[in-house]
């Protein structure tokens, strides 16, 4: 396979009859990006960046507590929330996804591309019955693809959810991919857009505030970065189209692109997470972790409504700033939109300053 990189796949147990698939997409220098996702939730377990020489950088955390039985959602990765967000409607908090076992559909993968693409599928089973309602038909299909690095661009995951209305009735739901990020110091790390967009502006739902109704704890956020020295739980509404989480200890800076309308931002801070360490969850790994979820919730009732026949489709990509060059700037955005984002990843290899990059719009 001279010149040519490599696409594997293979399944395993990450815990005691707990099978999990691994895919890998490897350049033909030998980098790869490797991800594992377990058929319990259809739950992405780890997503890392391995260099040629064999540097693994995590870009996804999880608890050393956590719960790797099958018997309740796992705390770290990226947890499935459907149809229900938080405990936004009658059923279970976060429904039902995270916590049932998938159909591993099919492996695929494209050499020429350097990708590999695992795709889980969940329909209707006794949990879905029970917490939903017998009358809900519905084909949730999630796909996970690995894509390895080149010379020119860092390795990335990618992540397709499609749900179909298969059924004769109309429903809705919320939804979220409650995906958790490493970071050295919380107290050291932000979540920000690139310049010269910004969450400056932006909408959110306050959660921590009181009232009953989320259209009651809106609120404006009035920097250009979110910053953590307290319990933070917001849901962002009608965010940029990429949002990074920045290390300024370690210097790392991880990318999420996605067409989710809304973000949600969540850190427990000291008190929750002393509360949360009777289950799953160490009382100082707050200082370790951030969750940033792309998601569909809105300030009331379902975000998301669907006929029968109608099909729903998202998706969210998440690489790291390390190795993004300025050769690959044109191919990662759509043409239309071209120039403000060409400045926007030019600022955030801090090659040049937007406010003398961008011409007047």
């Amino acid at each position: 396979m001279s010149g040519q990189g490599k696409v594997s796949a293979e399944t395993f147990e990450y815990s005691a009859g707990q099978k999990a698939v691994r895919i890998t997409a490897e350049s033909p220098k030998g980098a790869k990006s490797v991800a594992e996702i377990a058929y319990f939730g259809a739950h992405v377990l780890n997503f890392d960046q391995v260099s040629a020489e064999g540097k693994v950088t995590p870009l996804l955390w999880t608890t050393k507590k956590a719960i790797l039985d099958g018997s309740s959602a796992i705390r770290g990765g990226i947890p499935v929330i459907f149809p229900q967000f938080n405990a936004f409607g009658s059923m279970k908090s976060h429904g039902f996804a995270r916590i049932s076992v998938w159909e591993l559909k099919g492996i695929s993968s494209d050499l020429p591309k350097g990708t590999t693409t695992a795709t889980f599928r969940l329909t209707p089973n006794e949990l879905s019955k029970k917490m939903w309602g017998e009358e809900k038909s519905f084909i949730y299909d999630y796909a996970v693809t690995v894509e390895a690095p080149t010379e020119t661009k860092p390795g990335l995951m990618k992540i397709e959810s499609t749900v179909s209305n298969t059924g004769k009735e109309v429903f809705g739901f919320t939804c979220a991919l409650h995906t958790y990020f490493p970071v050295s110091d919380i107290t050291q790390a932000a979540v920000s857009s690139v310049a010269p967009l910004t969450v400056q502006g932006t909408k959110y739902i306050d959660q921590l505030m009181e009232g009953k109704e989320r259209g009651d704890k809106i609120c404006t956020e009035k920097n250009n970065e979110i910053l953590f020295d307290k319990e933070t739980d917001r849901i962002y509404l009608d965010v940029p189209k990429f949002l990074q989480v920045v290390d300024k200890k370690s210097g790392l800076k991880i990318i999420q692109e996605t067409d989710f309308g809304d973000t949600v931002v969540w850190n427990p801070w000291i008190e929750k997470s002393k509360r949360m360490s009777k289950k799953d969850f160490d009382e100082n790994e707050y200082k370790e972790m951030v969750c940033v979820e792309v998601a569909e919730v809105g300030t009331k009732g379902d975000k998301i409504s669907m006929k029968p026949g109608e099909v729903f489709k998202r998706t969210v990509s998440f690489t790291s700033s390390a190795l993004i060059r300025i050769n690959e700037i044109t191919h990662m955005f759509p043409k239309r939109k071209a120039i403000q984002n060409v400045v926007a990843l030019l600022a955030l290899e801090h090659l040049v300053k937007p406010q003398e990059a961008l011409p007047d719009m």
